[in-house]
């Protein structure tokens, strides 16, 4: 009688764990799915990204091309000012807004003072930093004046 109700214990017993057992398999199968869900929104985001960084990376060199294309006719336009077939001479200022314009003194001091920062060794972002100014902009004006001024 002692065995028969043993026997009985011990297989509600083993029901149980195989109910415990499979509920918690089913659980980490739910948790598996989410981390592959995930894992694949952070692999379209890095591809996402790199879209973006590339789109941004050409936009910044057309604009780059650009802003030298204006100023190599603008110094076309200062050596042969008769080839200017009655129009309007263009200023490269023209192309700033109003409220960014500064005077060419403050503007050839920014220059000089970013271009000898970044001879002494500064990073962009603490060039920036320095002359209170967007690391974007220190960047191209190093790659513009940098050049000229070496």
């Amino acid at each position: 009688m002692v065995g028969i109700l043993l026997n009985v214990i011990g297989i509600i017993i083993m029901g149980l764990s195989l109910l415990f057992i499979k509920r918690t398999l089913q659980h980490e199968r739910e948790i598996y799915g989410e981390v592959e869900l995930i894992h694949s929104e952070i692999k379209d985001y890095a591809i996402a990204m790199g879209d973006i960084l590339n789109d941004f990376y050409e936009l910044t060199e057309s604009n780059l091309d650009r802003i030298e294309n204006l100023d190599i006719d603008n110094s076309i336009m200062d050596i042969e000012p008769d080839r200017n077939d009655g129009g309007e001479e263009q200023d490269m200022s023209s192309i700033f807004i109003d409220s960014d314009r500064e005077s060419p003194d403050l503007q050839q001091a920014l220059y000089d003072d970013i271009i000898s920062l970044s001879k002494i060794g500064l990073s962009n972002e603490e060039i920036a930093k320095k002359v209170n100014r967007g690391i974007r902009e220190v960047e191209i004006i190093i790659k513009i004046w940098g050049d000229r001024r070496s």
